[in-house]
């Protein structure tokens, strides 16, 4: 068999030293849940028949020969182990035909991802505590959640099943490091007198037809305290080096403030732990510097999650994402020099940019300047070539709408001959403005109140703008019979109405935001008056039978009713 085999060898080398140019490539596709023996195909597509070997196998690796089996008679490509997409999603092998010139064929087999794995927290349970006057859009991050599936069947979206009592929280997801972060934000009004705890149950989602879960129980207690969150500058910053800075260079500086005054408004940094190995490359100093604690490798990208901590009792915190891209060169110098011409020196876009604006000018490296800039990752902006063929504008060519996208992920490619050079990523973040009123469900609506002094009804528009400029304060207008929280939106009587103004009344609530100038819009609401707070007054019975004689006398008295009356306080 040795010596067989040193012959089959021979023949190999003598053949695809001379024919080397015959090279075909064959691809093919098995589910990563084949059995044992599964039959993947042949070689020359059909089923062979011969007695003396067709082909030659090459296994370019230990590891392929071990799953995959070919039949050099027949060519028929079969399993021989179970696969794993998420361990190996694909196998290379080389087959030669021993007749017809020795044609070289590559074998490309690819296994087919499966929804074989369950979305699973890092911790199944998490609690939270909060203050009551937590601002809206305040952000806890939540445990991350893996999936060993591929993109396909990766974990795609979270939902809260349950416990979340007048839709007071929300959750938003980003992409971190190709891994699904999920945010729990604060959505409404906390009032830890209405209600002091919440049990929320929330649920990832895979990309699976149907999909597999896991689930997250998490515990909040609104507390009074610490009132206010630590506010960075910035939710997500950027920042680029060079692939041989130093260890312990300076990289960026973060900044969080907070309204409180003493313990309460001190700030302290820390980088979040995640499964991304981004977090052993750097550390933040309790000043909200970040430094590099190891070698960076050239044309990489880092999303680091920095949480900013008040010490108050119990503390509060929030969280901005820092983005960190290493140039594609070990080079000192950058290949491109991107000035970015707008008021935050960054690549940072107010959405109301004005278009045909110049935001940026972007210049490529002396050793570089024999290649052409191309833009990839929006149609939003355009790279112009000025009279100095290695200096470009970028100007504005598309409109901007944070509501929509606001962030893109760009990537400066240099390209000579055709073929790319350099790739510089760089992440652009847009800015909110004051852009959407506050969006009532219906123009009108037809509620109930009580005429006594403490009915009350909830009624709550949305604003999908950021920060203040979605933050929603409620008034009445037209009449003071009735008045309205203005955080929460709750109206109520604060004193009881007079029979004589009628059985309905009509009046507008507004709601306007934060923004400068402030957005509004208003609700026509038709209120009918309730007389009390009782039910309707009922008989003592619902059916009452009399006999009498024929000759009763006129004005006999025959029965005598009860009516019942409650005084039961009824809320809306």
């Amino acid at each position: 068999m040795r010596i067989q085999f040193k012959k089959k060898m021979k023949i190999f080398l003598f053949f695809f030293s001379i024919i080397q140019a015959t090279v075909c490539l064959t691809r093919f596709t098995v589910p990563e849940s084949a059995q044992i023996g599964f039959r993947i195909g042949w070689i020359s597509g059909k089923q062979e028949e011969s007695v003396a070997p067709k082909y030659f196998v090459v296994f370019p690796d230990e590891q392929t020969s071990k799953f995959l089996k070919v039949d050099e008679r027949s060519g028929e490509i079969s399993t021989i182990a179970h696969l794993d997409y998420e361990k190996r999603s694909k196998f290379e092998i080389v087959a030669v035909r021993v007749e017809e010139f020795g044609e070289t064929i590559d074998i490309l087999v690819e296994v087919d991802d499966e929804n074989d794995n369950v979305p699973s927290f890092a911790d199944s349970n998490v609690k939270f505590e909060i203050s009551e006057f937590a601002q809206l859009g305040t952000s806890f991050a939540l445990p991350t959640v893996s999936d060993g599936d591929g993109p396909k069947f990766d974990v795609h979206r979270f939902v809260i099943l349950q416990g979340n009592v007048n839709n007071v929280f929300k959750i938003t997801a980003r992409k971190v490091n190709e891994q699904l972060q999920a945010d729990l934000f604060v959505n409404g009004q906390l009032d830890r007198e209405f209600r002091d705890k919440y049990e929320l149950l929330i649920e990832a989602q895979d990309g699976g037809k149907p999909a597999k879960t896991g689930q997250l129980r998490c515990s909040i207690e609104i507390v009074d305290a610490n009132d206010n969150a630590p506010v960075f500058t910035r939710s997500r910053y950027t920042a680029s080096v060079s692939a041989n800075v130093s260890i312990g260079s300076n990289i960026i500086t973060v900044q969080a403030t907070d309204a409180d005054i003493g313990e309460n408004s001190r700030i302290s940094y820390e980088i979040k732990k995640t499964s991304s190995p981004s977090n052993s490359n750097f550390a933040i100093s309790p000043s909200g510097v970040i430094t590099t604690t190891s070698s960076l490798l050239p044309a990489s990208t880092h999303d680091v999650i920095v949480v900013a901590s008040d010490h108050g009792n119990p503390p509060l915190s929030s969280s901005a994402v820092v983005t960190i891209s290493v140039m594609g060169s070990t080079l000192a110098s950058p290949p491109l020099d991107i000035i970015w011409l707008v008021e935050s020196n960054s690549a940072h876009l107010p959405e109301n940019t004005t278009l045909g604006s110049i935001v940026a000018r972007v210049s490529i490296a002396q050793m570089y300047r024999d290649t052409k800039l191309r833009l990839l990752g929006t149609s939003s902006l355009c790279p112009q070539q000025t009279d100095q063929s290695h200096v470009y504008l970028l100007l504005l060519c598309g409109i901007l709408d944070r509501e929509t996208t606001s962030e893109y992920h760009l990537k400066f490619l240099l390209e000579k001959d055709g073929q790319m050079i350099i790739e510089h990523p760089q992440l652009l973040t847009i800015g909110d403005i004051n852009d959407n009123a506050p969006q009532w469900h219906s123009s009108q609506i037809h509620i109930s109140l009580n005429r006594t002094q403490g009915g009350s009804r909830t009624l709550t528009a949305k604003d999908p703008d950021l920060g203040q400029n979605g933050w929603i304060r409620y008034s009445v207008l037209d009449t003071d019979l009735v008045s309205i929280d203005k955080e929460t939106g709750r109206i109520f009587v604060p004193n009881t109405i007079d029979c004589n103004i009628g059985s309905e009344i009509k009046f507008r609530v507004r709601a306007e935001d934060g923004g400068n100038p402030a957005l509004s819009t208003d609700l026509q609401v038709i209120a009918d008056l309730l007389d009390s707070e009782s039910r309707p007054p009922q008989f003592e019975r619902a059916l009452w039978q009399v006999e009498i004689s024929e000759d009763t006398p006129v004005g006999t008295c025959l029965v005598k009713l009860t009516v019942l009356f409650f005084s039961q306080k009824v809320g809306y």
